[in-house]
């Protein structure tokens, strides 16, 4: 499980902090270094408890924009889309989309075709065949969690 909403600090302690205050606790001060020890072993159980029924949603997925991004792609087939199509159904600027297909193409979800140089080059985005899987996968865990709470 991926904590991404934890931070830890730069001190060297390894204290891990949720929002303002230090989990468990609440006052929002940590007062000994055994409370930071706490708060390590308190997230590590966390992390390491498997529960079959708990849905895992991919957060680099789950970003709003970049669900869209994947979303116009995976209807858009295996000829995918080019870069000024994807921006302008959005409605993103060319630095924003940029980024969310950087983070697409590190995770390898993506995969960016360019043809051409300079101001005659064109882009090309296609979900990778692990982006596909993944993004169906995703899709599988949203309809679990659909039912779930619908209790069906």
């Amino acid at each position: 499980m991926r904590t991404s909403h934890v931070s830890k600090p730069k001190d060297g302690t390894g204290a891990a902090f949720v929002g303002a205050a230090p989990w468990p606790y609440k006052g929002g001060r940590q007062h000994s270094v055994e409370g930071k020890r706490n708060t390590n072993e308190a997230i590590g159980k966390l992390e390491s408890r498997s529960r079959p029924d708990l849905v895992r949603l991919d957060p680099v997925i789950h970003e709003r924009t970049r669900l869209s991004i994947l979303t116009v792609l995976f209807t858009a087939g295996a000829a995918g889309c080019s870069f000024s199509d994807l921006r302008d159904t959005l409605s993103l600027t060319d630095g924003n989309l940029m980024a969310h297909l950087r983070t697409l193409e590190l995770a390898e979800l993506i995969e960016r075709i360019k043809e051409g140089a300079g101001r005659n080059s064109s882009t090309t985005v296609q979900l990778s065949p692990m982006g596909r899987k993944n993004f169906c996968n995703y899709l599988d865990q949203l309809e679990l969690l659909v039912r779930a709470v619908r209790g069906k």
